[in-house]
């Protein structure tokens, strides 16, 4: 990204923002499964371990808190296990707990998947869901009122489990037409809001398919997508439109108009809980930031490009973003920068893929092979031959394009998350990137298999495999020289005495 996101960042920390929706508790159950239950044909799972996970607005809370907003958490829960396990859960998040009221008539709402080697088999949910009572929602409306009027921005989490009842969302409406302000909204329930006009939704494709009348099962086609601005602006009243269309990127609209899609990086198994609400609160920040349309939605995709790498519910930190804002990009040239990259995948326990080559001119073989080296693990770090280096193994005419420029097309694969250049005199291997990396996974072309590779024993050392993909058939840089120079010597003109 550019400097202009990085200064957009900047400006996070001064934004006071209130959230308010359902505070719920994501429990996640993780176990092995190698028997059935003798009494019913049903797996037995032997828990090996168990998490609690902020959900819901909670979560939409702790992302914003995570960005380094100035959070006031408005909602309710019941007055039980779930709602002390909620409010560690939120003062470990560094968010406030004074405007969560616990009800006895309630139960705390909380979702509990179940998995099996990652593998989820089952998710219950539990707690309350009918409408707060009469007395609460009193309450709720006196702390509002005050919390609204604080606020820079307010982010309106609806899962439609009792919380945003009729009388709340009359006071938002009436306060919204004294005090504008910018205002998110995350809703099933777009109808009920259309009079609140907010600022900026972010339905996905299956909500926006139901949203406009066609059905649950949509089909993530770009350009039909695109070409829905006007129902979409009609159907939510919302001044822009954020339409992610999972893997297919998102779609951008104002005010009905199709302003831009914009690709999203992927990601091998990714998990997508709460990665919407990681998308929206960036967005939301960006927006208080006053920052324009497409360095918010940029920022937004890098936010939620975090998130859909954990494990679980999860949020993306400042600092986090804000390493994916600084230059030069993917590119790491420094031992403390390739160190420091070392220490922080470990630390979340990354599976490292590491691959070399001058990657000269790209072509199709490069893309294919780059992709199937990113499907062996979580990160694919590409070491990248220098200028020299390339002179020296390939001779005087190469590399035709220069390593800035072979830098700057590579970064822009998805499937490739870093790039660091190496060579220098003496040493073209990548023997010494290897001992600095540490990678779990080394990749080279099929064509080496029965070749030496200098850097084999270092490999073995570090206990990392070591995996050779076959090669798309005659796509080789070498080969595209070649026919370019053969067509170049047919195409020269004849000279006529």
């Amino acid at each position: 990204m550019t400097g202009k996101a990085t200064n957009i960042l900047k400006r996070f920390k001064s934004k006071k923002v209130l959230v308010i929706g359902e505070l719920i508790v994501d429990v996640y159950v993780q176990g092995t499964c190698s028997r059935i239950a003798p009494e019913a044909s049903v797996p037995v799972i032997d828990v090996q371990d168990k998490k609690y996970c902020l959900g819901g607005a909670a979560n939409v809370a702790a992302n914003l808190a995570a960005l380094g907003a100035d959070v006031s958490f408005l909602s309710a829960c019941g007055n039980d296990d779930y709602a002390i396990t909620a409010h560690n859960l939120l003062k470990t998040a560094g968010l406030k707990t004074d405007h969560i009221f616990k009800v006895s008539e309630r139960t705390t709402l909380y979702k509990t998947r179940v998995s099996s080697d990652s593998q989820l088999l089952v998710r219950f949910d539990e707690g309350s869901t009918h409408a707060i009572s009469t007395d609460i929602e009193q309450t709720m409306k006196t702390a509002l009122e005050q919390l609204y009027r604080e606020a820079d921005a307010v982010f309106i989490a609806d899962y439609g489990k009792g919380i945003l009842v009729d009388a709340l969302i009359a006071k938002l409406e009436e306060l919204s037409a004294e005090q504008p302000k910018v205002m998110a909204l995350d809703t099933k329930n777009y109808h009920r809001y259309l009079k609140l006009k907010p600022t900026i939704v972010k339905p996905n494709c299956q909500e926006a398919s139901v949203l406009i009348g066609q059905g649950e099962n949509p089909r993530p086609d770009l350009p039909k997508w695109s070409q829905l601005g006007e129902t979409l602006y009609a159907k939510t009243a919302a001044q822009l439109v954020l339409l992610t269309l999972d893997a297919q990127g998102v779609c951008a609209f104002e005010k009905g108009t199709f302003k831009f899609h914009k690709a999203v990086p992927q990601v091998q198994n990714p998990k997508v809980s709460g990665a919407g609400d990681t998308f929206l609160a960036t967005a939301l920040m960006a927006l208080a930031a006053n920052a324009d349309l497409e360095t918010m939605v940029s920022l937004a995709i890098a936010a939620a490009h975090q998130v859909v790498q954990q494990p679980q519910t999860s949020v993306c930190a400042l600092s986090d973003l804000a390493n994916q804002t600084s230059e030069p990009g993917k590119c790491l040239e420094s031992i403390q920068a390739i160190k420091a990259l070392r220490a922080e995948l470990e630390k979340k326990g990354r599976k490292i893929v590491f691959t070399n080559g001058c990657f000269d001119i790209l072509h199709s073989g490069h893309v294919s092979y780059l992709r199937g080296a990113k499907a062996q693990g979580d990160v694919l770090i590409v070491g990248l031959n220098n200028d020299e280096s390339i002179r020296r193994l390939k001779g005087p005419e190469r590399p035709i394009n220069s390593l800035k420029d072979r830098i700057d097309v590579l970064s822009e694969l998805s499937c490739i998350d870093y790039i660091i250049p190496f060579g220098k005199a003496g040493d073209d291997t990548p023997i010494s990137l290897v001992q600095q990396i540490r990678p779990h996974v080394f990749v080279k072309g099929g064509d080496y298999r029965d070749k030496y590779l200098p850097e084999e024993r270092t490999l073995k050392k570090l206990g990392c495999e070591i995996i050779f993909l076959p090669m798309v058939a005659d796509r080789s840089t070498t080969n595209m020289i070649s026919k370019i120079r053969e067509n170049a010597v047919f195409a020269a003109p004849i000279a006529v005495n």
